[in-house]
């Protein structure tokens, strides 16, 4: 597992820096305030120095005989899949059905809930990013082909 920590955050170390370069692209301040550069770079900064932390600490363990991958690897695996398919299918399905069909997804494959639980997450989910984002906050959302 020593290695797999090291990889990781070596992973986390590049995404990280590649935040803060990124957001020096924008501006990083404006006539206002802070600009739209700002808050990315932090959390560049903030992620990167974390990264930082996380491998040193893993360089300083003595013990590096773990195994490579541990039995909740799977899992881990599974939800970045999830994930990846989730934001692959959100401009199809639109945001409210597309994060709730992740929710319930989520709930099934990790927390090995119920079909009925799952459907009313999905079902609560969708109507709630509705009628918080598109209704009370009256933020335009993405439909996709199902039109919510």
């Amino acid at each position: 597992m020593w290695l797999a920590d090291l990889i990781g955050g070596v992973v986390v170390l590049l995404f990280g820096l590649s935040v803060v370069i990124f957001s020096m692209q924008l501006p990083y301040m404006s006539e206002f305030g802070p600009g739209p550069g700002f808050l990315p770079l932090w959390l560049g900064i903030g992620i990167a120095g974390c990264a930082v932390a996380v491998i040193l600490k893993i360089l300083k363990k003595r013990d590096r005989v773990e195994a490579f991958i541990k039995p909740q690897t799977r899992v881990g695996l599974q939800m970045l899949g999830l994930i990846v398919c989730a934001f692959l299918l959100l401009p199809l399905l639109g945001f409210s059905v597309g994060l709730a069909l992740f929710a319930a997804t989520a709930m099934r494959l990790i927390g090995k809930h119920g079909m009925l639980a799952c459907g009313l997450t999905a079902v609560g989910a969708a109507i709630g990013i509705n009628v918080i984002f598109g209704l009370w906050l009256e933020i335009p959302i993405p439909t996709g082909i199902v039109g919510w």
